[in-house]
């Protein structure tokens, strides 16, 4: 069960990693999800070179805080 009146694990401008690909983001923006019962980050990918930056928005339970290993 979620419990609907926690803070969201993560502000706008920190920094997490996507748990699929391990991937850097920065949060860019902070919601309650409409169809998750969770809260959902619109992030912003830091791709490296030659690929570009991309948003992306996922639920809280698919980001890693930043210093965790993904595996």
């Amino acid at each position: 069960m979620v419990d609907r009146n926690r803070p969201a694990r993560y502000a706008v401008g920190e920094r997490a990693t996507l748990k699929a690909t391990g991937q850097p983001v920065e949060i860019q923006e902070v919601r309650r999800g409409e169809f998750v019962p969770d809260f959902v980050y619109k992030v912003r990918v830091l791709a490296e070179k030659p690929a570009r930056p991309y948003n992306l928005s996922v639920p809280e339970h698919d980001l890693l805080d930043a210093d965790q290993d993904a595996g």
